[in-house]
């Protein structure tokens, strides 16, 4: 007879589990701990803080996580697991993941379970400024400065439009990103 959390029982199954707030990363590192296959895929993006830029990682599902195990066997050792909420279910019954939509994700994502969203900007995109003075001001790019790392943007400051130059760096562009491989 399998072992909790062995992954050579043929009815191991994938489940979507909601952990507690904020929690999520912990819950995957217990599961696995304890040898059940987890995904936990991330989004590695620029955001705008007041220092300026800062790379964040954030999880694509907030608050839920995907776990493969055999529901007879270990539904109570996963649904009490340190930062696990619950199991997902439709009405009483916890409901499972198909096993192909599991290995499309893993396909995109990788063994890294990370994905790195690349925002580039270009003239007439609309920005957010962040760090210093502007930080959270938005602004048009007007045009690139490549040589001196540099954008020059169209704000709206003191009653007017006015052009301003600012670092590479502090802008952040506002829409839809580009995904990028990582």
């Amino acid at each position: 007879m399998p072992t909790h959390g062995s992954n050579t029982s043929p009815d191991l199954s994938w489940f979507c589990l909601r952990s507690q707030p904020s929690r999520q990363n912990v819950a995957a590192a217990h599961l696995r701990s304890f040898g059940v296959e987890v995904f936990n895929p991330h989004m590695r993006l620029r955001k705008a803080t007041r220092l300026g830029v800062m790379w964040r990682s954030e999880p694509l599902f907030p608050n839920y996580l995907f776990a493969k195990f055999s529901l007879v066997e270990s539904q109570r050792r996963i649904r009490y697991a340190f930062g696990v909420a619950d199991i997902v279910r439709f009405g009483s019954t916890p409901r499972i993941v198909g096993e192909r939509e599991i290995a499309d994700l893993q396909t995109q994502w990788g063994p890294a379970e990370e994905f790195t969203i690349e925002r580039r900007v270009k003239p007439g995109d609309v920005v957010k400024l962040s760090g210093r003075l502007f930080h959270g001001v938005e602004a048009e790019v007007l045009c690139l400065l490549p040589a001196r790392q540099r954008v020059k943007v169209l704000i709206d400051f003191l009653g007017g439009p006015k052009e301003t130059e600012v670092a590479e760096g502090d802008v952040v562009p506002v829409g839809l990103p580009q995904v990028v491989r990582s």
